[in-house]
């Protein structure tokens, strides 16, 4: 049987992520506002280019960003840094090897910012058959790690028994919800949620909230707010990540829910 452990008590909205683009860096925002503490870049290198200034030994974007300077918004306050990966899915899981040791530097070169944790940003869904050499990538690792799974099936069968077969013991993982895809509905992600907490620990295994939804011709646009609220309410009790804020949760956005969570939440909690 299925339930709500803390039906009313409000989701935790703790991160947001931002895959790194020229038209979004240096990111800004005011997730803040929806109590966002921690911002998740998913890479800093992709094709073997930086988007950070540090010197971690690749070379650089025509923009890049400084990690301690973003660490100074109050929306990264916390940073859990992606690692080495590929825009391009196949490319990036045909890759695992090389991206784990290319984040191994990247890792060694930023001892001196401090992090929250690190993500390794080769997604996995189950119809990756050779998902084991994840495993075994993320096993060379340091933790905290995290790293992230979707599925295309609604409601897919045996989800946490195809995750533990891989997954390396003190890794967690984010569950891409599937909603801004259009996969499934916010319920239907809350179900597979519980199921994977069940079996992992409710730390372990975090929703992210896709604050997108798909277009007729293929692309993507901004969730509506009132979209973004259904899967909150969906989601109450939980930590909840957005992807992506820098892309699809503008100031306004930002207002509309923020001022939607004070109004049904004020006896329970504060937003600052």
């Amino acid at each position: 049987m299925h339930f709500f452990q803390s039906e009313m008590q409000p989701p935790q909205i703790e991160g947001v992520f931002w895959q790194p683009d020229l038209k979004t860096t240096p990111p800004k925002g005011n997730w803040d506002l929806l109590g966002v503490s921690t911002f998740v870049p998913q890479w800093s290198v992709v094709q073997n280019k930086s988007w950070f200034d540090h010197d971690i030994g690749f070379t650089k974007w025509d923009k890049n960003i400084n990690l301690k300077q973003l660490n100074q918004n109050p929306w990264a306050e916390n940073i859990i840094l992606g690692l080495a990966g590929e825009y391009d899915e196949k490319l990036a899981r045909s890759q695992v090897v090389q991206l784990a040791e290319n984040s191994q530097q990247i890792i060694d070169k930023t001892q001196s910012v401090p992090l929250k944790g690190y993500y390794f940003p080769v997604e996995a869904d189950p119809t990756w058959l050779g998902v084991g050499i994840l495993g075994q990538a993320l096993s060379t690792l340091p933790k905290p790690l995290w790293v992230s799974i979707y599925s295309a099936e609604p409601m897919p069968e045996h989800l946490d028994v195809w995750l533990k077969s891989w997954l390396p013991k003190q890794t967690q993982v984010f569950f891409q919800d599937g909603v801004g895809v259009g996969t499934r509905s916010p319920q239907q992600a809350r179900l597979i949620l519980d199921d994977l907490q069940q079996e992992f620990g409710s730390e372990n295994i975090i929703v992210v909230l896709e604050a997108f939804r798909a277009t007729k011709n293929g692309k993507f646009r901004s969730a509506y707010p009132w979209e973004i609220i259904e899967q909150l309410k969906a989601y109450e009790g939980q930590k909840v990540y957005i992807f992506d804020g820098p892309h699809y949760m503008n100031r306004m956005s930002v207002y509309v829910v923020a001022l939607w969570y004070k109004l049904k939440y004020a006896s329970n909690t504060r937003v600052n």
